[in-house]
């Protein structure tokens, strides 16, 4: 009988961490897609701004203001004539341990 306990235990035990490990990449991966959401609307903010005709500096401000609403940080912002080229990241904390996770996006009128 301490066998089949044994066992029971054993198959218990890796379905645990089964669920432990699916659950970590499930973080990871919606973080993924909150970074990519967050890139893009950063991008866009900062594109909007500047076919206004604001100040590089002061859309690039936006935008930081836009993916912290989003929970993300802008940790890159380039502006090359309107178009802007953002990165951004997200932390997650997965299996106990913490990751970032980086998206980029670019936005501007379209290229003839």
């Amino acid at each position: 009988m301490s066998g089949g306990l044994v066992l029971t235990a054993t198959a218990l035990a890796g379905m645990l961490l089964g669920c432990t490990v699916v659950g970590g990449v499930s973080q990871v991966a919606l973080a993924r897609a909150g970074a990519d959401t967050a890139a893009d609307l950063t991008a866009l903010a900062v594109a909007g701004r500047l076919v206004r005709g604001e100040p590089h500096s002061a859309a690039c401000g936006v935008g930081a203001q836009v993916a912290d609403a989003s929970g993300a940080t802008v940790v890159g912002c380039s502006v090359t004539g309107a178009e802007a080229s953002v990165q951004v990241t997200v932390s997650v904390l997965g299996l106990g341990l913490e990751a970032t996770v980086t998206a980029r996006s670019r936005a501007g009128p379209l290229r003839p």
